[in-house]
Protein backbone atom coordinates (compact mmCIF):
# COMPACT_ATOMS: atom_id res chain seq x y z
CA UNK A 1 0.00 0.00 0.00
CA UNK A 2 2.88 2.33 0.48
CA UNK A 3 5.27 1.87 -2.62
CA UNK A 4 1.32 2.25 -4.43
CA UNK A 5 0.54 5.61 -2.43
CA UNK A 6 4.08 6.59 -2.81
CA UNK A 7 3.81 6.42 -6.38
CA UNK A 8 0.78 8.22 -6.91
CA UNK A 9 2.33 11.16 -5.09
CA UNK A 10 5.73 10.71 -6.70
CA UNK A 11 3.73 11.65 -10.57
CA UNK A 12 1.39 14.05 -9.05
CA UNK A 13 4.59 16.32 -7.32
CA UNK A 14 6.70 15.35 -10.67
CA UNK A 15 3.38 17.06 -12.12
CA UNK A 16 3.45 20.00 -10.08
CA UNK A 17 7.33 20.43 -10.01
CA UNK A 18 7.08 20.77 -14.21
CA UNK A 19 3.74 23.00 -13.99
CA UNK A 20 5.81 25.15 -11.68
CA UNK A 21 9.49 25.62 -13.25
CA UNK A 22 7.83 25.47 -17.04
CA UNK A 23 4.87 27.66 -15.60
CA UNK A 24 2.75 26.09 -17.92
CA UNK A 25 -0.77 26.88 -17.78
CA UNK A 26 -2.12 23.22 -16.78
CA UNK A 27 -2.07 22.28 -13.52
CA UNK A 28 0.01 20.18 -11.83
CA UNK A 29 -1.54 17.32 -10.65
CA UNK A 30 -3.36 17.21 -14.30
CA UNK A 31 0.52 16.82 -15.76
CA UNK A 32 1.14 14.42 -12.84
CA UNK A 33 -1.99 12.54 -14.16
CA UNK A 34 -0.24 12.46 -17.93
CA UNK A 35 3.34 11.06 -16.39
CA UNK A 36 1.02 8.50 -14.39
CA UNK A 37 -0.90 7.58 -17.84
CA UNK A 38 2.97 7.55 -19.47
CA UNK A 39 4.38 5.46 -16.49
CA UNK A 40 1.67 2.42 -17.13
CA UNK A 41 1.86 2.31 -20.57
CA UNK A 42 5.88 2.58 -20.45
CA UNK A 43 6.44 -0.42 -17.41
CA UNK A 44 2.39 -2.29 -17.17
CA UNK A 45 3.75 -4.05 -14.17
CA UNK A 46 3.37 -0.48 -12.48
CA UNK A 47 -0.56 -0.77 -12.79
CA UNK A 48 -0.49 -4.29 -10.54
CA UNK A 49 2.12 -2.10 -7.77
CA UNK A 50 -0.66 0.86 -7.91
CA UNK A 51 -3.64 -1.63 -7.52
CA UNK A 52 -3.65 -1.65 -4.02
CA UNK A 53 -4.27 2.44 -3.43
CA UNK A 54 -6.44 2.75 -6.34
CA UNK A 55 -8.84 0.05 -4.82
CA UNK A 56 -9.10 1.87 -1.87
CA UNK A 57 -9.39 5.64 -3.63
CA UNK A 58 -12.25 4.36 -5.36
CA UNK A 59 -13.98 3.04 -2.25
CA UNK A 60 -13.38 6.29 -0.98
CA UNK A 61 -14.18 8.20 -4.03
CA UNK A 62 -18.23 8.92 -2.65
CA UNK A 63 -15.84 10.50 0.65
CA UNK A 64 -13.77 12.51 -1.55
CA UNK A 65 -16.82 14.28 -3.31
CA UNK A 66 -18.81 15.45 0.20
CA UNK A 67 -16.90 18.78 0.68
CA UNK A 68 -17.68 19.83 -2.89
CA UNK A 69 -21.37 19.32 -1.92
CA UNK A 70 -21.17 21.01 1.30
CA UNK A 71 -19.81 23.86 -0.38
CA UNK A 72 -22.74 24.05 -3.20
CA UNK A 73 -24.91 23.91 0.24
CA UNK A 74 -23.14 26.79 1.98
CA UNK A 75 -23.70 28.84 -1.45
CA UNK A 76 -27.19 27.64 -1.98
CA UNK A 77 -28.57 31.86 -1.53
CA UNK A 78 -25.98 32.78 -3.87
CA UNK A 79 -26.80 29.93 -6.60
CA UNK A 80 -30.46 31.01 -5.97
CA UNK A 81 -30.11 34.40 -6.79
CA UNK A 82 -28.10 33.73 -9.65
CA UNK A 83 -29.60 30.24 -10.75
CA UNK A 84 -31.54 31.49 -14.59
CA UNK A 85 -28.04 32.92 -15.10
CA UNK A 86 -26.20 29.89 -13.97
CA UNK A 87 -28.86 27.76 -16.10
CA UNK A 88 -28.56 29.88 -18.75
CA UNK A 89 -24.77 29.76 -19.32
CA UNK A 90 -24.88 25.71 -18.83
CA UNK A 91 -27.37 25.39 -21.62
CA UNK A 92 -26.00 27.86 -23.91
CA UNK A 93 -22.20 26.49 -23.46
CA UNK A 94 -23.49 22.69 -23.99
CA UNK A 95 -25.11 23.69 -27.09
CA UNK A 96 -22.01 25.80 -28.22
CA UNK A 97 -19.79 22.85 -27.73
CA UNK A 98 -22.31 19.99 -29.47
CA UNK A 99 -22.34 22.48 -32.21
CA UNK A 100 -18.62 23.20 -32.79
CA UNK A 101 -17.91 19.26 -32.42
CA UNK A 102 -20.50 18.63 -35.39
CA UNK A 103 -19.12 21.66 -37.25
CA UNK A 104 -15.57 19.91 -36.50
CA UNK A 105 -17.05 16.53 -37.48
CA UNK A 106 -18.32 18.25 -41.34
CA UNK A 107 -15.44 19.75 -41.74
CA UNK A 108 -13.27 16.56 -41.30
CA UNK A 109 -15.42 14.62 -42.79
CA UNK A 110 -15.04 16.99 -46.14
CA UNK A 111 -11.49 16.89 -45.74
CA UNK A 112 -10.74 13.28 -45.64
CA UNK A 113 -13.77 12.69 -48.43
CA UNK A 114 -16.09 10.92 -46.70
CA UNK A 115 -20.06 10.31 -47.46
CA UNK A 116 -22.44 9.95 -44.91
CA UNK A 117 -25.14 7.26 -46.51
CA UNK A 118 -27.76 7.66 -44.35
Amino acid sequence: MIPSLLLLLGCQLAGEVLSQSLHAPVPGPVLGMVLMLVLLVAVPRSATMLRPAASVLLALLSLLLVPAGAGIVAYLGELRADGLALVLTLVGSTTAALLAGAWAFLIVARLTGSRSDG
